[in-house]
């Protein structure tokens, strides 16, 4: 078997299709703190594009289908060490997120959001052990 680790597949964007893909990308910019691509339009919205931030690029695009509804795909998002992670979940608030639930199983707490558009989302405390 040959060397996996250049040979595996990496996510290299997130697209999210919107109804208002400037709201959406401006929320998820806010939460993340990624960068707005210059080359933004209102019918398409890339955030850190030029991987300022990170190695992914997010993209928001118009899809008048997609108004009022929700995506299938859920994010799970870390918040930083010890009680960081509750910080990043009221900022999301702010930004326009809807707090749906806190939960715990076995010692790992999360908060369960969903986006201005729906699309669930969670933010995770660090693990039990790690951070604490």
């Amino acid at each position: 078997m040959g060397d996996v680790t250049n040979s595996r597949p990496v996510v290299g964007m997130y697209a999210f299709r919107s109804g208002d893909p400037g709201r959406l990308g401006t929320f998820w910019a806010e939460v993340m703190q990624l960068p707005i691509s210059q080359h933004s339009t209102d019918e398409l919205m890339m955030l850190d594009f030029d991987h300022e931030v990170g190695p992914v690029t997010w993209m928001f695009e118009r899809d008048d289908a997609m108004a009022g509804g929700s995506s299938r795909i859920g994010l799970d998002i870390s918040g930083p060490d010890g009680e960081g992670w509750r910080d990043l979940a009221d900022r999301a608030e702010r930004a326009g997120a809807r707090r749906v639930g806190e939960h715990e199983v076995n010692g790992v707490q999360w908060i369960e959001m969903a986006d201005p558009d729906g699309n669930a989302f969670r933010v995770f405390a660090p693990r039990p052990g790690q951070g604490q």
